[in-house]
C-alpha cells in the first residue's frame, strides 16, 4: 500500500468520524421516544434558576429549577409530536426565548417562540415553515439574534441529512421585525451569542475544522480561530458559550487519547486563543453554560454517550477549586420520572 493511499484512507476516515460525531451532537438531544432531560439548559440572571427541557416519549417540554436543586416546575408543555428546546433567558429575567421544533416528513423545521415566565403567555416570534435553531437576546434584552437554515439535505453519499444553509438575523422585539444580517450560507452553524459590548455576534462553525467565529455588527467582518491547546487532542469542538466578561469561551472538546473520543469541558482564553481542560469527568460533558456573577460552570454529562439513549445529568464546577464538581438533583413529577 502505497503512502498516498495510506495518506487518503486516513483522510476519509477522519472525514467519515467528523460526519458522525456531528450527526450524533445534532441528534443526541432528541432521540426518538427518549424520556429524560435535555442536554441544553441556561442560568437565570442572578445564577438562581436553571432552565432546560425535559423529554417524554420523544418530545420535550420547558422547566425550570432552583440551581441548588429540587422539585422541577413545568413552564410550558407543547402539544403531542412538538418540542420545546435550547432556552435562553432574557437579561431581565422575566422573558425566556426558546426553540419551538417538530418534523413534517421527516424534516425538521424550528420556530423561535417566546414565554413570559411570570404569565406563562407564549409569543410566537418567527413564521412557521422555517429552520430556526439557536437564538441569544442582545444585552439591552429589545433584540434577538438568531441562526436558521435553508435547506434539509445531505451534502455526501455517507451522510445524513441535516440542516445546512446557515446565516444569522436580527429581530426587533419592538417592531417584529426580521432582518438577514449576513449571506454565508455556510454548511454549519449553531451556539450563537451575543458579546456583552453587544457588537459581535460569537458562533460555532466547521471549516475544515471547528472554528469560534466573531462577526462584527459594524463593519460586518468576521474574526475566526480554531481553539488549540495541549489538553485539547482533536480540532472537534461543541456547544461553546460566552462569559459574561466576554473574554473567555466554555466549550466540549475531545480529551481522550489513541482513539478514545471522551470529551471535557475547555476554557479558551480570546486573548491568547490557548485552550485548557477545566473538568475531569471521563465521560460525555457538553453543552456548559458560565454562572453570571460566580466563576462556576453548569455543565451537561452524559454518562451513556455510547449507548442507544443519553443517561444526562447538570452537574456545578467551581473553578476556583480544584476538580470540584456538584450534582444538581432534580425532582420531576410522576409522569417524567
Amino acid at each position: 500500500m502505497t503512502l498516498k493511499f495510506k495518506n487518503i484512507i486516513f483522510i476519509s476516515g477522519l472525514t467519515l468520524l467528523f460526519l458522525i460525531l456531528w450527526g450524533i451532537s445534532l441528534l443526541a438531544d432528541t432521540p426518538q421516544g427518549y424520556s429524560g432531560l435535555g442536554a441544553t439548559t441556561d442560568l437565570s440572571p442572578d445564577d438562581q434558576v436553571i432552565a432546560f427541557s425535559y423529554y417524554h416519549d420523544g418530545d420535550a417540554s420547558l422547566y425550570t429549577v432552583p440551581v441548588t436543586g429540587g422539585r422541577a416546575e413545568l413552564l410550558a408543555e407543547p402539544e403531542e409530536g412538538t418540542s420545546y428546546i435550547n432556552p435562553v433567558f432574557s437579561p431581565d429575567g422575566k422573558n425566556i426565548a426558546f426553540i419551538k421544533q417538530w418534523d413534517e416528513n421527516e424534516e425538521p423545521f424550528g420556530e423561535l417562540m417566546m414565554i413570559n415566565i411570570e404569565n406563562e403567555s407564549i409569543d410566537e416570534l418567527t413564521s412557521e415553515g422555517n429552520h430556526v435553531t439557536d437564538a441569544a437576546f442582545a444585552p439591552n434584552g429589545k433584540e434577538l439574534y438568531l441562526l436558521q437554515s435553508s435547506v434539509y439535505e445531505n451534502y455526501s453519499p455517507i451522510a445524513s441529512e441535516h440542516p445546512h444553509g446557515f446565516d444569522i438575523f436580527h429581530l426587533d422585539l419592538k417592531t417584529n421585525q426580521i432582518e438577514q444580517l449576513t449571506n454565508e450560507d455556510a454548511y454549519e452553524m449553531s451556539d450563537i451569542a451575543v458579546t456583552p459590548d453587544g457588537e459581535q455576534i460569537m458562533y460555532h462553525s466547521y471549516r475544515d475544522d471547528d472554528i469560534l467565529a466573531f462577526y462584527s455588527l459594524e463593519s460586518e467582518m468576521e474574526n475566526a480561530f480554531v481553539p488549540k491547546g495541549a489538553d485539547l487532542k482533536e480540532s472537534i469542538i461543541s456547544s461553546p458559550a460566552l462569559a459574561d466578561d466576554g473574554e473567555r469561551v466554555v466549550f466540549s472538546g475531545v480529551a481522550g487519547e489513541d482513539g478514545n473520543y471522551i470529551y471535557e469541558g475547555f476554557i479558551v482564553d480570546l486573548n491568547t486563543k490557548e485552550a485548557k481542560k477545566v473538568t475531569s469527568f471521563n465521560e460525555h460533558v457538553t453543552s456548559p453554560v458560565f454562572f453570571n456573577h460566580q466563576n462556576k460552570l453548569l455543565v451537561t454529562v452524559d454518562e451513556n454517550f455510547a449507548g442507544a439513549e443519553p443517561a444526562n445529568g447538570y452537574w456545578i464546577i467551581d473553578l476556583d477549586k480544584e476538580d470540584s464538581r456538584q450534582w444538581v438533583e432534580i425532582k420531576m413529577s410522576e409522569k417524567e420520572s
